[in-house]
């Protein structure tokens, strides 16, 4: 691998952690929320908001530990933030939670969904070998948002069950991220 591969590509393994962080917050949640879906359209709000700040808090770190090695650190901080805000308006308003969350959920997991296929496409850019399994994560992503954007009213089970799937596609695919990129990071590593 040569130096400018080297110089451009190792910054970006750095952030292996958030990836596998985040995977698991996901997972968790969407597997939360299959277990109890009853309940879970309620909780789902505290838990939403909750996963907002702490996905803002991830992404607001993560951009500012490695701004002078990556290039758009700026995306990944107003992301941060913006998610951050949201969460703590939600989190202090829970009526307005409860009535808004089928579309703050749909429009959170469109963007998600979106970035998740970019940073698939860009991987791809890296020769990672999974990149289309990323890249149908992240699409499958975007597939549960729309369905929840689209179907508002039905409430109930079918948007919490398209919310969980939503949430796992969105863990598996920063699992496979940060197995991506940790695997890369120790090729490069190698390389030297």
């Amino acid at each position: 691998m040569n130096y400018f591969t080297r110089k451009h590509y190792e910054p970006q393994t750095k952030k292996w952690w958030k990836h596998l962080l985040l995977g698991i917050l996901f997972l968790l949640l969407g597997t939360w929320i299959f277990i109890t879906p009853m309940t879970s359209y309620m909780s789902l709000s505290l838990f939403f908001t909750l996963a907002l700040i702490i996905t803002g808090v991830f992404e607001i770190v993560g951009s500012t530990l490695y701004r002078k090695e990556t290039n758009n650190w700026g995306w990944h901080l107003v992301g941060g933030i913006i998610d951050f805000i949201i969460g703590g308006v939600l989190l202090f308003n829970p009526v307005m939670t409860m009535s808004m969350l089928p579309y703050v959920l749909a429009i959170w997991l469109m963007y998600k969904g979106v970035v998740s296929t970019l940073i698939a496409l860009r991987l791809k850019s890296f020769d990672i070998k999974g990149w289309v399994w990323m890249l149908a994560m992240g699409i499958g992503t975007l597939l549960f948002a729309i369905l929840i954007y689209i179907y508002p009213v039905l409430g109930g089970l079918s948007i919490v069950y398209a919310t969980a799937m939503g949430f796992l596609a969105l863990g598996m695919f920063n699992f496979s991220v940060a197995y991506h990129l940790g695997k890369l990071r120790k090729h490069i590593e190698n390389s030297l």
